[in-house]
């Protein structure tokens, strides 16, 4: 058996793992942070336009612009286009109005993580 005195602490190559790991998810973190906040944005600008009375009675256009001025608000205006990633689908009473993009971003060299994200609300829509 060897002294339990020297057999204390973590080895350099175990010290060298762990520093490794944590920098790794330190890289992960920092690298997708800005699209998550971005996605943050978005939802909240959909979610606040859920909570508008009107919202069931616009059209796609309208709907569109709220959106817009919304994100504008958020210095976000600027990231996607509406025309192509806002659908807004009616079924009986209620309106759905759906955003669904994918957002590429480089990690290293020729690797590249894509994040894909879908939100949608449910409005009451004309009677």
């Amino acid at each position: 058996m060897q002294n339990p005195k020297r057999q204390a602490g973590m080895t350099m190559w175990g010290m060298l793992f762990v520093v490794g790991t944590l920098a790794f998810f330190l890289f992960l973190f920092f690298k997708l942070l800005p699209p998550y906040m971005d996605d943050f944005k978005i939802k909240s600008a959909l979610d606040s336009l859920g909570r508008q009375p009107d919202a069931g009675v616009m059209t796609l256009p309208e709907t569109k612009e709220a959106i817009r001025k919304r994100l504008e608000i958020d210095s976000a205006d600027d990231l996607f286009d509406l025309n192509k990633i806002l659908t807004v689908e009616s079924r009986g009473k209620m309106k759905t109005i759906r955003i669904n993009y994918e957002s590429v971003v480089p990690m290293a060299f020729n690797v590249s993580a894509l994040l894909s994200f879908d939100h949608a609300i449910e409005v009451r829509g004309p009677e």
